[in-house]
Order: structure tokens, then C-alpha cells, then sequence
């Protein structure tokens, strides 16, 4: 037990054993140490504010020149613009259109009295166009028949004078739409008529003047028959 009792003694005086006199720092000296401390730092500071060169607008314009530079073994790769692709929307094809009916007018629902204004502005049109009083003489009646074959017909008069079927005969109104095959009028009793150029002539009437044309001749789309160069040829009778 006694033994015991002095290695418990000898323990207790390694742990509890009271710290040396260098070791020991009183607040005063604790005070004094860290004021000189901070006073260091100051003067650090000062010294960091006196000599230390601030950065200026120059130095950093300079810096973004240098930065620009190309160097020979750097590698510019120029970034491509992931730009969106625009998809071009399908357009009609000339089957679809005919099956929708597009090109179809109705055949009752257009007024003849509507369409007095459109044949106004034909007939000044034509006027403008063929300049008839100078192109009727000899020397300019080849240029004239070829303004009259490249003319547009839309807003036309048109009377149907002969053909090879009985019932279009006499049929007379304003043209509303030109096909390479027909032309389509209304009538004065606001009926939709459509007259084959096949087989038939029509004329039409500009101020004091009365014009002729042959169906056989003018069997080609409007839009091309403005940009082709037509020959003579010449008219069989029916």
C-alpha cells in the first residue's frame, strides 16, 4: 500500500509540478509585448502606403496591349458562332394546291358591277402600252402585234366571236383569271364562264379600235408569254 501511495504522490508532483520562473509572463510584460506588436505592424503599413507604386490607368492599359499580343507558338483558334439554323418551310407543290382548290374562284359570288373598276384600269393600261394612234401606221404594226401577244388580259373585255363548240359563241365578260388553256369571265348575269383557247377567237375593244385574238396563238402561261418573242404565222379559219 505504501507503494502504492508514493508512485500516486510521484504522478500527481510530475503533473501538478508549478511552471518555472522564465516561463511565467506577467500581463504587464504580456501588455508591453503585444504594443510592440502593433506598433510593428503600423510601420509596416507606413511602409507598404510610402513604397509600394500604386497601379495607374497606364499600367493597366498597358497590361491589356501586352495581353493582346500574338505569340507565334500560341495556337488562335477562332470560335465559330453556333448560330441556329434556319429551316426553310415546305412550300405547296403544284398537286397540293390543285387538290386544296387555290386556284379554283367560285362560280357564283363575284359581281360583275365589282370588276367595272379593274376593266377601267385595263383599258388604261392598254392605252399607255400600245400607244395606238403612233403604232397602228405600216412601219410599227409588227411591234404593236407584239405588245398585244405579250399583254396581260386580266380586267380585259373579252368576246367570244367563234369557236368549234356552238355555246360558247356570243359569251362575252370580263376576264377574272389567265390559264395557259382557258380564259375565265364573268359575265353580266354574274355567272363564272370558263372559255377554252382552243378553237376559239376572241376580240376586244380599246377606245375607237377593235383587236382580234386567236385562242391557237396564245396557248401558253401568262408569265412566260410576257418574256417570249412571238413569229407570224399564219390564221387558218375555223
Amino acid at each position: 500500500m505504501a507503494k502504492k501511495a508514493s508512485r500516486k504522490e510521484l504522478a500527481e508532483s510530475i503533473f501538478y509540478e508549478p511552471l518555472p520562473v522564465d516561463a511565467r509572463i506577467t500581463l504587464e510584460q504580456q501588455s508591453h509585448i503585444l504594443g510592440s506588436t502593433t506598433k510593428n505592424l503600423n510601420k509596416d503599413e507606413n511602409f507598404l502606403i510610402e513604397y509600394m507604386k500604386p497601379k495607374t490607368v497606364a499600367d493597366t492599359e498597358e497590361l491589356t496591349v501586352q495581353f493582346k499580343k500574338n505569340f507565334p507558338l500560341k495556337n488562335n483558334k477562332t470560335l465559330k458562332d453556333n448560330k441556329s439554323k434556319r429551316t426553310k418551310k415546305k412550300l405547296l407543290t403544284s398537286i397540293e394546291k390543285r387538290k386544296l382548290g387555290l386556284h379554283k374562284l367560285p362560280k357564283t359570288g363575284i359581281k360583275y358591277a365589282s370588276l367595272a373598276p379593274l376593266h377601267q384600269l385595263w383599258v388604261e393600261y392598254m392605252e399607255n402600252n400600245l400607244n395606238l394612234e403612233i403604232s397602228a401606221t405600216g412601219a410599227n404594226k409588227d411591234g404593236l402585234y407584239q405588245k398585244i401577244a405579250k399583254a396581260d388580259y386580266h380586267g380585259c373585255l373579252l368576246m367570244v366571236t367563234r369557236s368549234k363548240c356552238p355555246s360558247y359563241i356570243g359569251a362575252k365578260g370580263i376576264v377574272v383569271q389567265e390559264t395557259k388553256n382557258t380564259f375565265q369571265i364573268i359575265c353580266e348575269e354574274d355567272k363564272l364562264k370558263i372559255i377554252p383557247k382552243r378553237d376559239s377567237v376572241f376580240t376586244f375593244n380599246i377606245s375607237r379600235w377593235t383587236f382580234t385574238l386567236f385562242g391557237n396563238h396564245m396557248n401558253i402561261r401568262p408569265s412566260e408569254r410576257a418574256s417570249r418573242k412571238f413569229k407570224s404565222r399564219p390564221t387558218i379559219d375555223l
